[in-house]
This record gives structure tokens, C-alpha cells and sequence, in this order.
């Protein structure tokens, strides 16, 4: 991997683990002196004082917090990076009587780097919640998802301004080809989340075939498949799709990917308990066939098909 990118990566394990432990005593170690925040719960700030108060976490103390971030996408160019990635937060607590309490939420972060003095930190944050479940009095004073209207809700991440292939569209480094596939891969989910359809048609072929289990549905060609997307968007206020990548097959300019979905919002909410809280839900597996086409990976072939299950998680 490259050495800028690793320590770049080194950064955003650091802001995590802000958030999960809620603490930010190196706050001026990892960010700008004039970082810009904007976050679609809390509101916009500048300045240190303004992301620890609108990252924080405001319910009681938790039992247990489990984090999972995935769909990680990072690009850099000279003095600037730009990063997007998902994050999901669980939160438990048991009450006196013995009952289990749970408040969990996903969302998508974009984060925007400058290398000052040789040392990268971040500027600027964005953040949209996608979903949230469970005991929701905790974050009351949080601005929630209206989830009666129609149509998308008004997000603060734009796809055409602050995606990671809009800010930096080519990468001067070089890349393995495992990890241009890995990146192709979460473009995918973030195309499917932004309709960001323009990157969608850089990164498959014109031609290239969904095999959608879920609906039951084949299309082929990317208009087709683009065209139920929009379909789908205007029926969900938000869509947020995170993966997690199983396996990689790579043979001369042919691959395949091995991906599972991860959805605790659809089945986890519904069985969550003391036994199982420390669970990874996952509804979707993927096969997905891509090739190199002068030298970039595209996507040929996209299979998906409904598999619900859970695989313990390691809680740290």
C-alpha cells in the first residue's frame, strides 16, 4: 500500500475511535486548526470545540459500543485527500429490571484531508445519517430522517462535489490491482446510495448485466439498471448500502469479487438481544465478475442474491 495512504488510513483510525470512545484528547494532532464540520444530526461549526461537540454522543453511558466501518475509499494528489467510508454505531445498556435497551445508526462520512508540514490531517467533515433504530430518546435533541416523505431527503454530502472520483479523478500512484477492485466495489454501493450515475458509467461496461435476486429482476445494460435506481430512490427517503468484501479472485485482466451486504437496521433490530447485540446482520451476497479494460477494472457482471444470516463480531 502506499505510504501516503497508510498514514492517511493511520488518521481516520484515529477519528473512529474518537467517536467511539468519545474521546478527543489528540484532537490537534489529527485535524486542521480551522476544520469545517457539517453533520446532518447536530449542525455545521468550525474549529476544534466544534467537532468534539457535534460528533459527541449524547445518550447515557453505554454497556457495550459496537463500530463497524466499511465501503472505505481513499484518493490523495499532492497536499489534499479525500475520503469516504461507512460507519455503524450500536450502543446497549440493561436496566435495573434486567431488560436490554439498544440504539444503533448508520451513515456515510466524507472526509477531506491537507498535508501541512508534512503531516496529513483532516479539514473538513460531512456527515448524513441514513438510519437509526432502537431506543431513539437517547439522541432526542438529534434532527432525525423523515422517513414519511417520498423522495430522498435533503442530504448534506453532495455526490458531484464531494465524492472521492469527483475531487480526485485520477490516482498519480501506483495501485495493486486488489485494491482498484476494492475500490471499484464500494463505488458500486456509492452509486447505488448517491445515483452518482456518471461514475457509474466509468466504472462497468456498457453493457454490463444485473442479475438482481432480490426483486427477481435481470437488466441489462447500464441505463436499464440506472433507471430502476431512480426508481427505487424516489420510494426510500435514503438508501445505504454497506459491504463488506469476502474475497478477490484475480486472474491476468479478469476478477471476481465476493461481497456481503451488512443491514442490521433490517434484521437485527427486530431480534436484538443480550445473547447476540455482538453480531454482524448481513441480508445480501454478491458475485461480481469485473474486467481491465486499458488498464481499469470495470464491472461486467453483477449477481446478487437474498442470504440472512449473522456471524459474530469482535467488540474492542
Amino acid at each position: 500500500m502506499n505510504r501516503e495512504i497508510q498514514d492517511i488510513l493511520s488518521i481516520q483510525e484515529d477519528f473512529v475511535k474518537g467517536i467511539k470512545r468519545k474521546d478527543f484528547s489528540f484532537i490537534k494532532q489529527i485535524f486542521t486548526e480551522d476544520v469545517w464540520i457539517n453533520c446532518y444530526m447536530t449542525g455545521k461549526g468550525c474549529g476544534y470545540e466544534a467537532v468534539k461537540r457535534l460528533l459527541h454522543y449524547p445518550g447515557p453511558k453505554p454497556a457495550y459500543v459496537k463500530q463497524t466501518v466499511e465501503n472505505r475509499v481513499t484518493r490523495y494528489e499532492k497536499n489534499q485527500a479525500q475520503q469516504s467510508f461507512h460507519m455503524l454505531m450500536l450502543y446497549t445498556l440493561t436496566g435495573e429490571d434486567g431488560q436490554f435497551h439498544f440504539m444503533h445508526y448508520g451513515g456515510t462520512f466524507i472526509l477531506s484531508y491537507k498535508k501541512i508540514n508534512k503531516q496529513w490531517k483532516i479539514s473538513r467533515i460531512l456527515y448524513d445519517l441514513c438510519w437509526l433504530e432502537g431506543n431513539s430518546y437517547w439522541v432526542k435533541d438529534w434532527k432525525m430522517i423523515d422517513f414519511h416523505m417520498p423522495k430522498r431527503h435533503k442530504q448534506i454530502i453532495d455526490c458531484k462535489k464531494d465524492g472521492v472520483s469527483h475531487v480526485i479523478p485520477v490516482c498519480h500512484y501506483e495501485r495493486t490491482d486488489q485494491e482498484q477492485i476494492e475500490e471499484t466495489l464500494f463505488h458500486y454501493s456509492w452509486v447505488i446510495d448517491t445515483e452518482d450515475y456518471e461514475l457509474f458509467r466509468q466504472i462497468a461496461l456498457s453493457d454490463v448485466v444485473v442479475e438482481d435476486g432480490y426483486h427477481g429482476k435481470m437488466f441489462k445494460g447500464v441505463q436499464n439498471w440506472t433507471d430502476f435506481l431512480t426508481l427505487l430512490n424516489t420510494r426510500e427517503p435514503c438508501l445505504h448500502h454497506t459491504y463488506r468484501i469476502n474475497e478477490i479472485q484475480i486472474n491476468e485482466n479478469r476478477a471476481v469479487g465476493k461481497m456481503s451486504r451488512i443491514e442490521p437496521n433490517r434484521i437485527g433490530s427486530k431480534t436484538i438481544g443480550n445473547h447476540n447485540y455482538f453480531m454482524d446482520w448481513f441480508t445480501l451476497d454478491y458475485i461480481v465478475d469485473l474486467v481491465k479494460v486499458s488498464g481499469v477494472w470495470k464491472l461486467k457482471r453483477i449477481n446478487f442474491m437474498k442470504n440472512l444470516r449473522s456471524i459474530p463480531a469482535y467488540l474492542t
